[in-house]
């Protein structure tokens, strides 16, 4: 009993010092379409949380709320905790993503056993304003 004990707090501390993908995605992207800006957001927080924001009849607003966590150097879990579409608020999806340097975002998922693609572009530091 006292050898497999052992094992079970050593397997324990491998996971936790394993290392962990690189986090690219920390920043704020905007949804391109057919190559031009839509005004869309989507935040990744290096804290794992990740926020969805867009114009609206009555101004910004926040479309979606919820976590990411990675789960490969190229996909991670997304959590829907708050959303514009209430049958999505609880939901989870595996999210692919390829990227392109350090500019371009490209994610692919699935919804209902329908695919989806979204490109985006990152913002970058306006200067002399």
């Amino acid at each position: 009993m006292r050898k497999h004990f052992f094992w079970i707090p050593a397997a324990a501390l491998l996971m936790a010092l394993a290392p962990k993908p690189e986090n690219r995605l920390t920043g704020i992207w905007e949804l391109q379409l057919d190559g031009a800006s839509t005004g869309l957001l989507k935040l990744y927080n290096a804290d794992g949380t990740t926020t969805n924001i867009g114009l609206g009849n009555d101004g910004f607003g926040i479309s979606m709320a919820g976590t990411y966590e990675l789960q490969s150097a190229n996909s991670y879990l997304e959590k829907t905790v708050r959303s514009g579409f209430p049958e999505q608020a609880g939901a989870q999806k595996l999210v692919q993503f390829k990227l392109a340097g350090d500019s371009l975002l490209q994610l692919s998922y699935k919804i209902s056993g329908e695919a989806f693609t979204e490109n985006y572009k990152k913002l970058q530091l306006i200067t002399g304003q």
